[in-house]
């Protein structure tokens, strides 16, 4: 009985209504110079970035994410979901060799992503690009890619990682910058990783303004399970008394 009134039961997280909640498509550069640059040392610019990406979702409980990776094609790792663990789990995978093809297809991750959020409910569609090259191979140009995603009122945030760096590592940050400006999204430098974690924070507060209503707790009883054995046992307790010991006084 005392456990019965302590209340056992399983809690469950319900999202609120979909149209009330952001839906976020992450695309993350997963090409050589990610993993070969050695300005955000003593980890390379992956590494940081899906440390900082898996941060990034574990505290937007609310809303539904999904994740693309991009080299010179780009390939969908996760739709969009609100299995927060699942998702975070997805992002420690990934690596170099995920994608096979080299380059860097910033197009093609936008029109992939935006494909996925072309069809979404919710008050905000939002798209993060992570990279820090240039694009230089794909189907799809990056600012047409922009445009189509600003037809579906996909807003996309740019993030230019790594310092500038000629060579082998060129980076295009004019480039980002006006595909967030298509979309009336925003574009921004992340140098270092504590530069790159501002960024995300950044993010997380701007898109957050959005949500209107937070999880419903349900939770499912199972004080059911510690009754009934009771009152058996209750039962079973008064039959003894009533007869068995009676018989024999």
């Amino acid at each position: 009985f005392i456990l019965s009134l302590a209340g056992p039961g399983s809690e469950t997280s319900l999202l609120p209504d979909e149209k009330n909640g952001v839906d976020i498509m992450i695309a993350i550069d997963v090409s050589g110079s990610m993993v070969r640059s050695n300005d955000f040392l003593p980890k390379n610019r992956l590494e940081v970035s899906k440390d900082l990406i898996k941060n990034f979702i574990q505290k937007r409980l609310n809303d539904r994410m999904g994740l693309v990776v991009f080299a010179g094609a780009a390939y969908l790792q996760s739709p969009l979901t609100n299995d927060i663990d699942s998702l975070v789990e997805v992002v420690s995978e990934i690596n170099q060799s995920t994608v096979d093809e080299q380059g860097t297809a910033i197009g093609d991750s936008i029109i992939l992503s935006t494909y996925r959020l072309k069809n979404s409910k919710a008050k905000s569609k939002v798209m993060i690009v992570i990279t820090d090259g240039v694009s230089n191979t794909g189907k799809i140009d990056p600012i047409t890619a922009a445009e189509t995603a600003a037809e579906y009122k996909v807003k996309i945030y740019t993030i230019g990682i790594g310092r500038d760096m000629q060579g082998e590592f060129e980076t295009d940050f004019g480039s980002l910058q006006q595909i967030a400006e298509k979309t009336d999204g925003l574009f921004y430098r992340a140098t270092d990783s504590n530069a790159f974690a501002e960024v995300l924070n950044s993010i997380d507060t701007l898109e957050k303004d959005n949500l209107n209503s937070k999880p419903r707790l349900f939770v499912e009883p199972y004080y059911m399970y510690f009754l009934l054995p009771a009152i058996l046992l209750l039962l079973f307790d008064l039959l003894v008394r009533s007869f068995y010991l009676r018989y024999y006084i």
